[in-house]
């Protein structure tokens, strides 16, 4: 989770211009035990997030621990749509790691099929039941929180790494025998001397 190490509470941020819709998505996702920030539409959410990162890396951190561990954004906004929010989410290295799920009114099968094939995590309809919903926002928080504990590992503690001084004498070991087998494949076909 990208949510500070005294408080593990998983943070989604809500981006709908519906006051109604995000004050009863923001009431039920706290009933559920997140954390929710709210905005209004995506050029909002988008400085919204940046503050967060820049204030946190100020801070003496990352940033990313600053920023939001999930992302629901309706479609249909003033200002920037969902998808362009979705756009600028993405195109930014500091937040394109961030699951992101469509919410919409619309449930047309091309709104469905656009928000798919710009690569959103999920896409709901906002009639859909709030359970339906929570469950794929646990589901994603645990494959990010899955992968943050595989990156702990990786670049950590080096006696613990996956690249520590054993496994990258392994690793070269293991690619001199595959440069060796390959140059006497070639030599015994010729290949080199035709050269």
């Amino acid at each position: 989770m990208t949510t500070d190490t005294q408080d593990q509470t998983p943070l989604i941020m809500v981006v709908d211009d519906n006051p109604e819709f995000l004050s009863g998505i923001e009431l039920t996702l706290e009933m559920e035990g997140f954390k929710v920030w709210t905005s209004n539409n995506g050029k909002n959410a988008m400085e919204q997030l940046e503050k967060a990162f820049l204030l946190k890396q100020r801070t003496g951190g990352s940033g990313l621990e600053g920023l939001p561990d999930l992302i629901l954004a309706d479609i249909m906004m003033p200002e920037m749509d969902g998808y362009e929010f979705y756009d600028e989410v993405r195109s930014n290295p500091y937040t394109n790691h961030i699951p992101f799920i469509f919410l919409t009114a619309k449930s047309a099968d091309e709104n469905v099929r656009q928000g798919k094939e710009l690569g959103a995590d999920d896409y709901f309809s906002k009639l859909a039941p709030p359970e339906d919903l929570v469950a794929s926002i646990r589901g994603k928080i645990k494959r990010v929180e899955q992968r943050r504990q595989i990156n702990e590992e990786v670049m950590g503690d080096p006696t613990k790494s996956l690249m520590s001084g054993s496994f990258i004498a392994i690793a070269v070991i293991g690619t001199l025998v595959m440069v060796a087998f390959c140059l006497g494949i070639a030599f015994a076909t010729g290949f080199l001397s035709s050269m």
